[in-house]
């Protein structure tokens, strides 16, 4: 499994992720996420017994919305909720990997980043 490297900001880095691989993957702390999207306990298909600390999303796009705020368009399935990893801190690394692969059905590649964007405002819509 190759490293992954937490990217704060800027926007910039993550719309290139999103043109240049399809989706660029977001984790943040979960209590910064819309509380019907967590999830108590880590999903590690190991049955991690650890509670949820962050969730792993990913961008199909970003949009600047009214007042300066950042509007996210979210990875969704079938039923048009969206794709998210409730992870614990130490299945952060394979949450990530697990996104992309579910998403494309590929390995991830080296150079895809996995992003917190610190101080944006979210629009969960």
């Amino acid at each position: 499994m190759t490293e992954r490297t937490l990217t704060p900001g800027p926007l910039a880095a993550l719309t290139d992720d999103i043109r240049d691989h399809g989706y660029a993957i977001v984790q943040t702390r979960i209590e910064r996420v819309p509380a019907r999207l967590r999830t108590e306990h880590c999903t590690d298909t190991g049955g991690c017994p650890q509670l949820a600390t962050l969730v792993t999303l990913a961008l199909a796009e970003v949009t600047n919305e009214a007042d300066n705020a950042i509007g996210f368009g979210f990875a969704r399935v079938d039923d048009d909720s969206i794709l998210r990893i409730p992870t614990c801190d130490e299945h952060r690394i394979e949450a990530s990997h697990d996104l992309y692969f579910v998403l494309t059905g590929r390995t991830r590649p080296d150079g895809i980043r996995a992003f917190d964007v610190l101080g944006q405002h979210m629009n969960w819509i």
